[in-house]
């Protein structure tokens, strides 16, 4: 089995990730006013799909984000913030 693996651009945003039963939990912090606007970007991006409760934003103080996403969309939220490069680097690590 493969998992995805990444590398934070520390110098826009803060990242954590917590996995939860059937989702997982991130916490990011805008360190910059263009991050905050990529970061505006891929939620906007998510909420202009059809399914609304794949991805879930709530915007807390100070440019941080609380995002709780769905299993199955884990690599494409991972994709986006890349696409956008607030992800340096992705890539898959074996883990048998």
């Amino acid at each position: 089995m493969d998992k995805l693996v990444y590398q934070v651009n520390d110098s826009l945003i803060a990242l954590t990730e917590q996995k939860n039963e059937g989702d997982v939990e991130f916490l990011i912090k805008a360190k910059t006013d263009e991050a905050l606007n990529r970061l505006r970007a891929v939620r906007q991006f998510f909420d202009s799909d059809k399914i609304y409760t794949d991805i879930l934003f709530y915007s807390r103080k100070n440019g941080e984000f609380q995002v709780i996403v769905r299993k199955n969309v884990y690599a494409p939220f991972i994709a986006h913030l890349f696409q956008l490069q607030l992800i340096r680097s992705v890539s898959w690590k074996n883990i048998s």
